[in-house]
């Protein structure tokens, strides 16, 4: 069967036919590395599992059956039948589908994902409250040792329908998977769960078997199916650890910052990562460091109590982590962190919008969370200059909680090559006879001092590089002005927010995300539909 040939996703099921399934997993498999070539993206995993998801929708009834991917980087080859070869072609752009599974976008999607480890709590849930007929999640070896993974297999006891855990093992989490349960079968089988082998996850005839095996069985089943990752990837680009295409950014803030750090880092000192060591540039820092560099898996909370110890024996203590999962950390920020007022490092990498991870990729919510502890510093460099003073000041700071956030992004070359103080802020355009201050921080002052260069307006422009504490002498300087907040937030707690406590009188007004539920798509069209284009920004300061 030819993928141009199927019409819905109703057309594969109890479809058996080896030859027609192996002829529409190769033409899926051309179709997403040609998708890839030019859409960039995950890749890798759902590469490998074709068939799989195949052999389940020839298997059950989707109108009698939930589907559960976990993460959401599997996904892929789901959404393209479910929502046909038209649709899916809208993956990514503005009011198309989403990157990975959200519950708004059809009758067939029943989680919403992006982070890890939470399918088979979904899973537990639908058992005891749904009365679909079958319940399945697909979650992949890294996802299965990670976060809520193990609370989920425990609690399935609990719920008398019978739920299928297909453990899609391809021996790869972003990186180097190097946990791993030794005897998976013992592991399953004493959570009082039914295992069953599936040697190739991408041989048809093996995958019914197991689907069969399960079918038969009472108990709550775990399929442990082996795949290969990146199985008939054709591209000429390398792909990043076997997992997704990303645009080559040379001098992205991620990259600088590692390179950073590294000029300091002793062995005294300990990073800790839960799973996006690689992604976030510190392969060579582990490789000089390895008994100092940790990478715990995919567990925010985890990782974040780890550091807590390490810190509480004085040592210097890093956390790398993402923005976009940072809100998984609060709990340990309230309780551990600042209740015993620790020493410690955050680097908050993918700050800002996601624009093609869509709403649960959009690193927006870390400041509002941070910004809850008045005595943590908080900043975001705009320049390469920027962020080597933020970097050594994080090793010079002793007693304090530093966070260093910043975005997926270019790192601005200034040509300046000068020290500042913690809470100092930088005029990048001044001029005395100016009556309107904009006042922001990270990439995007680049875009508005270009915008505000090349049509002469009569606009103050501040890199207000430090969100905690904020720079007093300089706002006394333009307290008389209108004052404007550009921020890549949501609209709470923010540095809107903290000059507004400060100066209650001043003339200021911010601009920020004022809901929570923001799409994905291309920059220009995602911006302009939130009011929060430079044009627009512009025009509405102007307008008063």
């Amino acid at each position: 069967m030819k993928l141009a040939d199927l019409k819905n996703y109703k057309t594969l099921y109890k479809m058996k036919d080896n030859k027609s399934l192996i002829q529409l997993a190769q033409e899926i498999r051309f179709f997403l590395n040609d998708f890839v070539k030019i859409n960039k993206g995950h890749i890798g995993s759902n590469l490998g599992v074709v068939e799989l998801t195949l052999s389940i929708l020839a298997y059950y009834n989707l109108d009698e059956s939930i589907v559960l991917f976990d993460t959401g980087h599997q996904s892929h080859i789901y959404k393209l039948l479910v929502h046909g070869l038209k649709k899916f072609k809208t993956l990514k752009k503005f009011n198309g589908l989403s990157n990975f599974q959200e519950i708004a976008e059809s009758n067939h999607d029943w989680i919403s994902t992006g982070h890890s480890s939470t399918s088979i709590a979904y899973q537990f849930g639908y058992a005891i409250a749904s009365d679909k007929k079958n319940i399945i999640s697909i979650i992949g070896d890294a996802a299965f040792l990670g976060s809520y993974t193990l609370a989920g297999l425990l609690n399935l006891q609990n719920a008398e329908k019978k739920t299928i855990t297909i453990l899609n093992d391809n021996n790869q989490a972003i990186g180097e998977n190097s946990i791993k349960i030794k005897d998976m079968k013992m592991y399953v089988e004493s959570l009082g769960l039914k295992y069953i082998k599936c040697e190739n996850g991408n041989n048809f005839n093996q995958l019914f078997k197991a689907l069969d095996q399960a079918n038969e069985e009472k108990r709550h089943v775990v399929i442990h199916c082996f795949t290969k990752k990146a199985l008939g990837y054709s591209g000429e680009e390398n792909l990043f650890e076997k997992h997704s295409l990303e645009p080559n950014i040379v001098n992205n803030y991620s990259k600088l910052i590692a390179i950073e750090l590294e000029k300091y880092f002793t062995k005294n000192d300990y990073l800790i990562c839960p799973a996006m060591l690689n992604s976030s540039n510190f392969t060579n820092l582990k490789n000089k460091f390895k008994n100092n560099v940790i990478d715990v898996g995919i567990n925010e909370e985890f990782s974040v109590l780890v550091a807590c110890a390490i810190a509480n024996t004085n040592k210097k203590t890093f956390i790398s982590i993402y923005s976009t999962f940072f809100q998984r950390t609060f709990d340990q920020l309230v309780h551990d962190v600042f209740r015993n007022n620790l020493a410690m490092n955050f680097l908050i990498d993918r700050g800002g919008l996601s624009y093609s991870g869509g709403v649960s990729h959009h690193g927006i919510y870390d400041l509002f969370m941070i910004n809850n502890f008045n005595q943590a510093i908080i900043c975001q460099p705009y320049s390469i200059n920027d962020l080597k003073n933020m970097i050594k000041q994080s090793y010079l700071t002793n007693n304090k909680q530093f966070f260093l956030r910043y975005e997926n992004l270019e790192a601005i070359e200034d040509k300046i090559d000068s020290e500042f103080k913690i809470g100092d802020w930088q005029e990048l355009i001044f001029n005395k006879n100016n009556n309107i201050t904009l006042i922001s921080y990270g990439n995007v002052l680049s875009e508005f001092k270009n915008y505000i260069e090349t049509n002469n307006l009569k606009i103050n422009l501040i890199n207000a590089r430090y969100i905690n504490p904020i720079d007093i002498k300089l706002l006394e300087k333009h307290k008389t002005n209108k004052i404007f907040v550009y921020e890549q937030v949501i609209n709470r707690n923010n540095l809107f927010t903290n000059i507004k406590n400060r100066y209650n009188n001043l003339n200021i007004y911010s601009f920020s995300f004022d809901k929570i539920n923001i799409k994905h798509g291309e920059k220009e069209l995602l911006l302009k539909d939130l009011n929060m284009d430079i044009e627009t920004v512009i025009k509405k300061i102007f307008e008063g």
